[in-house]
């Protein structure tokens, strides 16, 4: 659903089209300014501005209310905003204004969730004109439905007084902000809400697509509790709150809105699973388990009478449960930091935000705190502020498990001083770290390229070749000799498929954060012997010489299986490039506390080497040897990377027709 709303934002930037053409008529047509009534068309609330008559039983008509204005019953606002309160009556809201001259102005109330809006104006004619809306209702003439709603006042020629009855009913919380305004000034007004709403739209979309990932990655069903708390809050705030229904139609839009507690009612359970699994309530406070239960038990209450249309009653348990969920939740995460569940940092945080957040707009629609705009945009603001920092708190929760899983593998002991993050860094430190991190992730995008360039070509190709031959021998299309001369043939290919799927598969390790060096003391003259019998036939059947020079005992402090692989890619690249009848060149040497590795071989286009793309820090070109072997350009960039973790630095040299790459490792732990 939420990328269905995704689409719909398109539709709704193309709806603001009619109020860009109603800005550019009202530029053409020009408007009068100088009018005598104090309420403007600046687009601002005029609460204080107007008077208003409770119809408690919600039967009185125009000519009704007229009567009793005229007897003087009326009360006037006291607030910009008006807010009459969780009330089963009806309001009349009388509007004195002046009408600017040939310009089209509007009235607009500024509230997507009011359920019934007549609008009764001058006719032009001596009568009364009635438009009707409400966001049950669907659109008529003159009337614009999106997340408030727009009336069209009649154009005068000349500058008239003119009053409006404004009756307003809702079976929920009536707050109505209420505007005049000419097109430029709603263009003006609503650019700066709309861009706070964008902002926090985006975060909460972004929220849930990348915790919902993480929760197909890491399967931890913490994440999707979590997913699900986001995607329920979000449609209530989003569909309901600040009216985006209308996004998906009028008749989703109507539906939403018969019954909008159901989406929070939704939200308290998955908050309640959420914070019961972040917190690991069981253990660490099982006493608070009676509270949620209860408090899930309310929002039960509140789905079946939302799903049944009681939006009065299940307003009320809204206002109720939403603080008092937040209030318990936030004493269940300070009772399990001070027991030693340390994730709950940014929790309390998150929660005591929420908790603040529910108690000052509670307090608004209770009439003991003036409602204004802030008020109104406060809860939509702090839930996502408070969902955003329950993101960091599951964050931090996966970097403290991971470190103490860490900790019980290699030491069998709790790690306990570990969250303490530095808070103090300066300017340029940051400014490297971010070019660092942005040059790493260019290099992991060129090596993700490369890698469907090896599974497309370079594995399928070889493969299929196989799978040829045994096909041709199932079918007896073979002899003998023809299949075993075949085969011989093709063992090259068998033998690139399985370098590059062991270099594949030590590039996917690194890339899951798996490439860890483990190092060990082994004499690497030894290895280099055992890699010599692997590669004897290779350099026969090219009829290479090999220069061995490794006396002695060379003992090195490193992992074996990866320097395995670094001297495999090297020596394979080595044969690769040496020409038929040449000579390749092993040495190991001691150079102080380390023990320098060269592996050298003459090449025969050495003007066309590029020793600094050699050693770059991204994937290499594909390249031939000089028999036709095929590479894929992934062994530098593993060798590099391995040599890095084991202490060394890769270095090629080239003078005239000989190449050497040499990396050097230490003989003790540092």
């Amino acid at each position: 659903m939420i990328s269905l709303f995704l689409v719909h934002v398109a539709r709704f930037i193309s709806r603001t089209g009619a109020l860009l053409f109603l800005l550019l008529f009202s530029s053409i047509s020009g408007f009068a300014t100088d009018y005598a009534d104090s309420i403007g068309f600046d687009y601002k609330n005029i609460g204080k501005k107007v008077t208003y008559l409770e119809d408690k039983a919600a039967a009185l008509d125009l000519s009704q209310v007229m009567a009793i204005d005229r007897a003087g019953q009326f009360e006037q606002g006291k607030a910009d905003i008006l807010n009459f309160g969780n009330s089963r009556s009806a309001f009349w809201v009388k509007i004195n204004y002046r009408s600017l001259r040939e310009t089209q102005t509007y009235l607009v109330v500024d509230a997507p969730n009011i359920e019934h809006i007549d609008c009764h104006m001058s006719d032009g004619n001596g009568g009364w004109k009635l438009l009707q809306s409400g966001c049950l209702s669907k659109p008529m003439k003159g009337v614009m439905i999106e997340n408030h709603f727009v009336f069209s006042l009649p154009v005068e020629k000349e500058v008239t007084s003119n009053v409006i009855y404004l009756r307003l009913k809702t079976n929920n919380i009536l707050m109505a902000p209420l505007k005049l305004s000419t097109a430029e000034a709603m263009m003006n007004g609503r650019s700066s809400k709309d861009r706070i709403e964008y902002v926090y739209i985006g975060v909460l979309v972004a929220l849930l697509l990348f915790n919902f990932f993480l929760f197909i990655s890491l399967k931890d069903i913490t994440y999707f509790y979590y997913s699900i708390y986001v995607l329920t809050l979000s449609l209530y705030l989003l569909i309901y709150i600040r009216g985006y229904g209308f996004m998906f139609g009028d008749d989703i839009r109507i539906i939403f809105n018969y019954h909008p507690h159901v989406f929070l009612s939704l939200s308290v359970f998955t908050s309640l699973l959420f914070c019961r699994k972040f917190l690991n309530l069981d253990r660490t406070v099982p006493g608070m388990l009676k509270a949620y239960y209860f408090l899930a038990a309310v929002g039960l209450v509140m789905f079946f009478t939302s799903m049944l249309g009681y939006k009065a009653i299940s307003a009320s348990i809204a206002q109720l449960l939403t603080i008092s969920v937040s209030l318990v939740v936030w004493i269940s995460g300070v009772v399990a930091y001070r027991r030693g569940h340390k994730p709950a940092k940014y929790y309390i945080l998150a929660w005591l935000f929420i908790w603040v957040t529910v108690g000052i707009v509670t307090l608004s629609l209770g009439g003991l705190i003036r409602t204004n705009e802030f008020t109104m945009q406060l809860i939509p603001i702090g839930s996502t502020i408070e969902l955003l920092l329950l993101s960091f708190a599951l964050g931090d929760r996966y970097r403290i498990i991971m470190q103490t899983e860490q900790v019980i593998r290699d030491e069998n002991l709790m790690l306990v001083q570990t969250q303490n993050q530095r808070l103090e860094e300066s300017v340029a430190e940051r400014t490297l770290l971010l070019s660092k991190t942005i040059k790493e992730l260019e290099n992991s995008d060129a090596v993700k390229n490369k890698l469907f360039s090896i599974i497309a070509h370079d594995l399928r190709s070889p493969l299929n070749s196989l799978m040829s031959i045994l096909s041709l021998n199932d079918m007896d299309a073979l002899t003998i000799e023809d299949f075993q001369f075949m085969l011989s043939e093709n063992k090259k290919n068998i033998e690139t498929i399985y370098n590059t799927l062991n270099n594949l598969l030590h590039w996917a390790k690194g890339q899951m954060g798996g490439a860890k060096a483990e190092p060990e003391v082994f004499d690497l003259k030894l290895l280099f012997d055992e890699l010599m019998l692997v590669y004897a036939p290779l350099m026969q059947k090219k009829q290479i010489e090999a220069g061995i020079y490794t006396q002695g005992v060379f003992e090195v402090y490193a992992d074996k299986n990866q320097i395995r692989l670094i001297l495999r890619n090297l020596i394979d690249n080595a044969i690769k490039f040496t020409p038929r009848g040449k000579q390749i060149a092993l040495e190991l040497r001691n150079v102080n506390e380390d023990i320098e590795v060269c592996v050298s071989n003459t090449v025969a286009n050495a003007d066309d080497i590029n020793t600094a793309q050699l050693l770059a820090a991204g994937v290499t070109e594909a390249t031939y040897g000089t028999e036709n072997e095929k590479g894929v350009g992934l062994g530098l960039h593993l060798c590099r990377e391995y040599i890095q973790l084991n202490g060394g630095d890769l270095s090629v040299q080239l003078h005239n027709e000989h190449i050497t790459f040499s990396f050097q490792l230490p003989k003790h732990a540092a």
